[in-house]
């Protein structure tokens, strides 16, 4: 069958539902290493990559570990890293914001792509493991998306304060991460590559709807269109947690690829999705695979493809898996042909 990812988006029949785990940390497991050693070592990050693919086969696989902090990096910001044995996942530093008061730093420039911090491993590793994995899965980058990106740079609390007591402040913030995201993601495009943008700052568990609309939907329009220009086929929105209050300013982003995890619903996704003709993944907590027998897990799996009343855009996915899970568990999930 061709790349079950791409019919899905393009609301085309598939043979089976496509199967889209969220593995990041969890990639060093297959390899036995650790987050923080294949984070940064190109060679250890494509050999994780294709492990975990040759493991779970699944129609999709997002080539990151930390996909929250590579750009706040290469903007400036340090990141903590852990010696092996501890399998931690790499952070931001504590005080590691670039931004701490209502102007941006004289020296805050957006960082080039093709030498600033990961950036350049991550590119290469992306289409390193393309060309290794083959046309029929699909492999793309990781984005920081530019709300997230702005928490990261001005400290999560700092920006929630600027937005409602300081709204240039904010603003500027966003706008600066917006054009960093840009960048990073025209680089990608440039190689022929897709990338997913990662925003689950602008959770509504942590901004509400109207502040969503008001600081968020600009920008990550924005950047959608951007990357579209720039030769994506498809730009995929992965907003963790309850995103069933903002559904419908998620499928107006213009992204293709949404994510309804495990708090939100099916029944508010389906109809926002089948209007707008987007694809959405639903994610099986994983907090279910850990607890839940096998049998409980395809159970599980088969349910929630049948919420989905044969919408061509329906894929199944997982919560991020903690590092360690043993595979029998995700495969579980996995539909069957």
């Amino acid at each position: 069958m061709p790349n079950r990812f791409l019919r899905a988006l393009s609301l085309q029949p598939c043979d089976r539902v496509p199967f889209v785990p969220a593995v990041y940390e969890h990639k060093a497991w297959f390899v036995g290493r650790t987050p923080s050693e294949v984070c940064r070592d190109s060679s250890l990050l494509l050999e994780s990559i294709i492990a975990e693919f040759e493991a779970l086969r699944a129609d999709a696989i997002v080539v990151g570990i930390d996909v929250y902090n590579v750009e706040a990096e290469a903007c400036g910001c340090p990141v903590t890293y852990f010696n092996p044995p501890d399998t931690s996942i790499p952070s931001l530093a504590p005080g590691a914001e670039m931004i701490t008061g209502d102007q941006l730093p004289a020296g805050l420039v957006v960082p080039d792509p093709l030498s600033a911090g990961r950036m350049p491993m991550m590119l290469d590793a992306t289409e390193r493991a393309r060309k290794a994995i083959g046309s029929d899965v699909e492999v793309m980058g990781a984005l920081s998306a530019p709300f997230s990106l702005a928490a990261s740079l001005m400290g999560a609390a700092n920006l929630f304060m600027a937005m409602a007591a300081d709204h240039d402040t904010a603003h500027r913030v966003i706008a600066f991460a917006t054009d960093v995201v840009i960048a990073y993601g025209l680089a990608y495009a440039h190689r022929g590559l897709h990338a997913a943008l990662f925003d689950s700052q602008a959770s509504p568990g942590l901004i509400s709807p109207r502040s969503y609309r008001e600081f968020v939907l600009g920008p990550t329009q924005r950047v959608v269109r951007e990357l579209t220009r720039g030769g994506m086929k498809y730009v995929p929105l992965v907003i963790g947690g309850n995103t069933d209050p903002i559904v419908e300013s998620y499928v107006e982003t213009g992204a293709n690829y949404i994510l309804c995890d495990g708090g939100g619903s099916v029944k508010s996704f389906l109809p926002a999705c089948r209007g707008a003709r987007r694809a959405f993944r639903r994610n099986i907590p994983a907090a279910f695979l850990l607890s839940a027998s096998i049998a409980e897990i395809g159970g599980r799996a088969r349910e929630e493809i049948a919420s989905a009343a044969g919408y061509e855009g329906f894929i199944l996915g997982t919560g991020i898996v903690p590092y360690g899970i043993p595979a029998e568990k995700i495969l579980a999930a996995r539909p069957a042909v």
